[in-house]
């Protein structure tokens, strides 16, 4: 007989891509109220519906900011006694077995559905074993049956790839070295026209960010701490980073576009990094928020999937008609989504908390 660790949340265990120490310092609150923060615009700008301008804003910090906080809770909370190897471990079950089990979810749906109504047009000539090979290699644009699960890959290149580097230089010249890669990546690779697997495309630009939040645990406590002060700096830098978005275009990591001027997709990516920290102040002390917060890894996984579901079962029952889904499903299917994971939370950890990084231990 077996029960769930009693300690760690699932994503205690993976999000940042590390463990916390026992008897470390305290976790920063803004942490987990920004990780919540950035996964409630991932998983409402992935719903139909989403007004353009919404996209535009969100997209251009929303995925740097999830490495750049990652980066800060691994600097400053992460255990110092752990080796390489026993990190690597920790790292394939906390983000590869996540990976390996809700992309399969993905594809047992996707081959039951693809050859109903529409999707027969899009996914019908594609053979049944293209998204296993799609599964092995980890390209991004590959991921079809599962888009989300792309950022998985690359969280644990990233992280590897920081600790080696680690092992030999100081933080600050990781950042500096990684801007420096990033920025020659960004104007080199996308025009090669060729991805490579494993996330290992997007590692330069991710290790940027992730190297940058690697920072924040000296530049946190400058950051405003009081109400006020905080929603004053999060509105002002919330219409310069609108400002930037419009200027620049779409931002799309995975699929390795970084607007107009990659100048802009840095600066804007950081300031909305730094409001969305901001913002997380004014919100820290909310129950559901500090949840979301704590529950990222399932609700990435999890969230395309119900809004396959429920758009499959509009397009059956006719919901949409002629017509196209507005903002009102955009918000409908969020809040589905995110109220979806609280059941599935219960039973993945009593069940199967191997699928969420999570281990279990013998009673």
């Amino acid at each position: 007989m077996s029960a769930v660790e009693s300690r760690p949340a699932p994503s205690e265990v993976h999000d940042a891509g590390v463990r916390v120490a026992a008897g470390a310092r305290a976790r920063d609150p803004r942490i987990d109220a920004a990780k919540a923060i950035a996964i409630l615009l991932v998983v409402f700008c992935h719903a139909k519906g989403v007004p353009h301008g919404m996209t535009l804003f969100a997209y251009s910090f929303h995925v740097p900011l999830f490495f750049l906080v990652s980066g800060w809770l691994a600097a400053g909370y992460a255990s110092r006694t752990t080796s390489l190897a026993q990190t690597m471990t920790k790292q394939v079950r906390s983000l590869l077995l996540p990976y390996v089990t809700f992309y399969l979810l993905g594809y047992a749906y996707w081959l039951l559905t693809r050859n109903i109504g529409e999707k027969a047009a899009r996914w019908g000539s594609h053979p049944w074993w293209e998204p296993i090979v799609s599964l092995l290699t980890g390209i991004g644009p590959d991921l079809y049956v599962q888009p989300p699960l792309w950022f998985l890959p690359v969280m644990l290149v990233t992280v590897i790839g920081y600790m080696l580097l680690r092992r030999v230089l100081p933080p600050l010249a990781i950042a500096a070295v990684a801007l420096v890669a990033a920025w020659v990546w960004m104007n080199w690779f996308p025009a090669q026209g060729v991805r490579l697997f494993f996330g290992l495309d997007v590692l330069p630009v991710s290790l940027c960010f992730y190297a940058l939040g690697a920072l924040l645990i000296h530049v946190s406590p400058r950051l405003p701490t009081s109400l006020p002060v905080s929603a004053v700096v999060t509105v002002v830098l919330a219409f310069a980073v609108a400002w930037l978005a419009q200027i620049n275009g779409r931002i799309d990591v995975n699929m390795l576009q970084f607007g107009r001027s990659h100048a802009v997709f840095l600066l804007s990516a950081v300031l909305g990094s730094l409001m969305v920290i901001c913002a997380a102040r004014l919100v820290q002390g909310w129950a559901w928020i500090r949840w979301i917060g704590r529950n990222t890894l399932l609700i990435l996984c999890t969230h395309m999937l119900v809004f396959f579901v429920l758009s499959g079962v509009a397009a059956v029952a006719g919901g949409f008609g002629s017509a196209r889904p507005g903002l009102g499903w955009a918000i409908f299917v969020t809040v589905f989504a995110l109220a979806a994971c609280v059941p599935m939370r219960w039973f993945l950890m009593r069940f199967a908390p191997w699928t969420l990084g999570a281990r279990t231990v013998t009673a």
